[in-house]
């Protein structure tokens, strides 16, 4: 049996994309599959998926040595081929292809250059230099390695000269049963995903105030975790000021196998990421999953999210930056269920026919077949 492992030190353990897609989708198709990531609060059991957990170091000076300890731990395992995703795990990737001379993959998540120029936690003056220091470290470690995957044609501009592959996040058709409106709740209003500065959860907040003060019943819920305290607290602040405190509800993060429950209530899903290098280049697996679950979709107008939202008509494009066009789309929403019941039944369709895991899953498989002969 061809054994493969996958690590990351970055991701949850039951990730969507790593752990219940490419390793549920990769022990189906025979392989014995090990991955190594970070210790989860409470394990799944009987999957048939070996999860080695890895602790994270609690001091910075320890993260350097953290690197060679991944790295022993992924070639105890003595796999036919090593799949990571994170791009600080690129020396790691660089010593398993030196020292076992097997398929190494990189998996890219995001153009992590613009990534980089988008991190809050970052110095003003110190992003430019790690942006750099990135580039330089991946120019040189990707000739070493045996393939890269990729999401989005402007992301794999980067890797056009290597073996590489594009496969997108596509969500899971067995997560997203093919069943009625009978639980969706009208007015009801969902954000899904990281509640960060730049994905626009200010000037969400601010439209919807303007949409609830014109329609009083409408809730918005968001489904994630904040950013850091400081963040949540300016936003607890905002609604407070707003009078939108009875409106608007906090869920947390929820495991990715319980997202379902959410989506199958909600009507509307809004996307309403601020136009930041990254964000213009890469497509949010939450488009993907609003339409998957029949919701009618409220997204910023950039051109990847323009392109999936017109071709299959299933919702509205906003400009992120202003609250008034927020609103407006929310408030035209609102007053039309018969636009959302098509909206959100046309999204389905199109995440049945081509937005699903399935076509991306034979790609995977095509990919590692590929590697392994060579």
């Amino acid at each position: 049996m061809t054994k493969i492992c996958v690590v990351t030190t970055v991701h949850h353990a039951y990730d969507g994309r790593i752990y219940h897609k490419q390793c549920k989708s990769l022990k189906k198709a025979g392989y014995k599959v090990t991955l190594l990531a970070p210790k989860p609060d409470k394990r799944i059991e009987n999957d048939g998926i070996n999860l080695v957990p890895i602790e994270k170091p609690k001091q910075e000076w320890k993260r350097f040595l953290h690197t060679f300890s991944v790295f022993k731990l992924a070639k105890q395992t003595n796999a036919d081929l090593y799949h990571f995703h994170d791009p600080e795990l690129l020396p790691v990737g660089v010593l398993l292809r030196l020292f076992t001379r097997k398929p190494v993959i990189f998996d890219v998540h995001e153009h992590y250059p613009n990534a980089i120029m988008s991190k809050k936690y970052l110095k003003k003056w110190l992003k430019n230099p790690v942006r750099i220091a990135y580039e330089i470290v991946e120019k040189i470690s990707i000739p070493m390695l045996s393939g890269v995957i990729y999401t989005t044609e402007e992301v794999g501009e980067r890797y056009k000269n290597y073996i590489s592959c594009k496969i997108e996040n596509y969500p899971l058709p067995e997560m997203f049963p093919t069943t009625g409106r009978a639980n969706k709740k009208d007015e009801y209003l969902l954000y899904l995903g990281g509640i960060t500065a730049i994905r626009g959860i200010e000037e969400l907040i601010d439209g919807f105030a303007h949409a609830a003060k014109l329609k009083p019943e409408a809730k918005l819920l968001f489904v994630g975790s904040f950013e850091s305290n400081s963040f949540k607290e300016k936003i607890y602040e905002k609604i407070k000021m707003l009078g939108l405190k009875d409106k608007i509800e906090f869920k947390g993060k929820v495991p990715y196998q319980e997202i379902e429950k959410y989506l199958s209530e909600a009507t509307i899903g809004i996307i309403p990421y601020l136009p930041v290098p990254n964000h213009l280049v890469c497509l949010p697996n939450k488009l993907f999953e609003y339409m998957a679950a029949g919701v009618a979709v409220i997204a910023s107008d950039f051109p990847h999210y323009r392109k999936v939202v017109e071709s299959s008509n299933s919702g509205l494009l906003i400009n992120p930056e202003r609250p008034q066009s927020i609103s407006k789309a929310m408030l035209l929403l609102l007053d039309n269920s018969s636009l959302v019941k098509e909206m959100g039944e046309n999204g389905k369709n199109a995440f049945l026919d081509t937005y699903n895991w399935k076509s991306e899953e034979e790609k995977l498989f095509s990919f590692y077949q590929k590697l392994l002969k060579n």
